[in-house]
């Protein structure tokens, strides 16, 4: 039986957590709660009913998100700030939200 590869880098778990926010703005500090109690380090967000001009900043989190033409509903990430990533764009969708991001694997560089 051949030997396994020794790993040479530690796996990196991140912890997610999707959420059905049913609008954050007047709950920012009972999300901020449970993303600190979990240690969570990317949540996904829907219906989080933040309209255009209002900001979502969450200490120690970067947001990506993405609002509906009309008030209302939307998606966004919350990304941890010591995790390398970047926005996504996705084109084109009429009948369905989403945002996305993509996450750098610090083995590959």
């Amino acid at each position: 039986m051949a030997a396994r590869p020794r790993r040479t880098e530690r796996a990196i778990r991140l912890r997610h957590a999707p959420c059905n926010a049913d609008g954050v703005s007047g709950r920012k500090i009972e999300l901020e709660h449970f993303l600190n109690q979990y240690g969570v380090d990317i949540c996904l967000l829907s219906e989080k009913f933040i309209n255009h001009g209002q900001a979502l900043r969450l200490a120690n989190y970067v947001c990506h998100r993405t609002d509906r033409p009309k008030a209302g509903g939307g998606t966004a990430i919350l990304v941890s700030r010591g995790i390398a990533h970047h926005s996504v764009p996705i084109p084109g969708l009429t009948h369905l939200e989403a945002t996305a991001i993509q996450v750098t694997n610090p083995a590959n560089r």
